[in-house]
């Protein structure tokens, strides 16, 4: 019996209820797609990016024009042979996806590096260059809080000058479409960041993020005590679900079409699997 929830599962209970359990039934397979692979690798560059981002940056009192570019590409020449080595020991069999998605991993993270200096030198107008650069990069990056019989990893962690921190969650969707279909589950996801983040720091989140590393956009959402209600009852809905079987398959076909889980919901379900703690090849493995 499952005695936690995952934040990940409370927020995919707002998608699909069945969701939770398929997810547990691949993390107990060892199963993973290529999609999972790819947004695991965006996530693992854009969060290694900013945090020698937020080192260069706080390492001098001149940035010039000249330094940010140095800078920049140096970063470059860390980050991408570290993702590639990683995942591709990781994930061999997916090596060549990996590389396929390097041209554009590295033209996004120019584009996102020209971003954020444009945000921090229109913050030196009113602000120091160190909080400007506060306000602008993560101070904490994976952070993996415990409390109220949930787990949560933050991706990034923002200390905003009012005296509260902001919670930045990085997903590799297309934000245009998944704004529209992930919204309740993208708004539950930070309000249980803000829950744990609230118990963690002794500091209050009235606001969260999600940042989409394909077009470098975001989407904000106003976090209410409401919505931190909201998080506990669902972590006790999602820890019945675990503990009692899956759900059954979600009549609608909208929904399916576009879930990140499709193809191993469909497995599982011709599989007669009613439990999370069953395991069957998701991969196309030999049992």
């Amino acid at each position: 019996m499952k005695s936690y929830v995952t934040v990940s599962d409370a927020a995919n209970s707002k998608y699909c209820p069945r969701l939770p359990g398929v997810t547990e039934i691949e993390r107990f397979g060892g199963s993973k797609s290529e999609n999972t692979v790819i947004g695991n690798l965006e996530h693992a560059a854009f969060q290694e990016y900013y945090r020698l981002f937020r080192l260069d940056c706080l390492s001098t009192s001149d940035p010039s024009d000249e330094w940010s570019l140095v800078t920049h590409q140096a970063r470059l020449d860390k980050v991408l042979p570290y993702v590639i080595n990683a995942f591709k020991e990781q994930s061999p069999s997916f090596f060549q996806h990996i590389m396929d998605n390097i041209p554009s991993l590295q033209y996004r993270l120019d584009l996102h590096h020209q971003n954020k200096m444009d945000e921090i030198m229109k913050l030196t107008n009113k602000n120091s260059w160190e909080d400007a650069v506060a306000m602008t990069l993560p101070l904490t990056i994976e952070k993996t809080i415990w409390a109220y019989n949930m787990v949560g990893r933050v991706d990034c962690i923002y200390h905003l000058p009012n005296k509260s921190l902001m919670p930045e969650d990085l997903k590799s969707h297309d934000s245009r479409f998944d704004t529209l279909i992930h919204r309740d589950s993208h708004k539950m996801q930070l309000s249980a960041y803000a829950v744990l983040l609230e118990h963690h720091f002794k500091l209050p989140v009235r606001k969260g993020r999600i940042f989409y590393t394909k077009d470098l956009s975001y989407e904000y959402f106003e976090i209410t005590k409401k919505d931190k209600q909201e998080v506990l009852a669902i972590r006790d809905k999602v820890q019945s679900l675990l503990n009692d079987g899956l759900a059954p398959v979600l009549d609608d076909k909208l929904k399916c079409k576009h879930c990140y889980r499709q193809e191993s919901c469909a497995r599982i379900a011709e599989s007669n699997v009613t439990t999370p703690t069953e395991y069957i090849p998701l991969d196309g493995e030999c049992s």
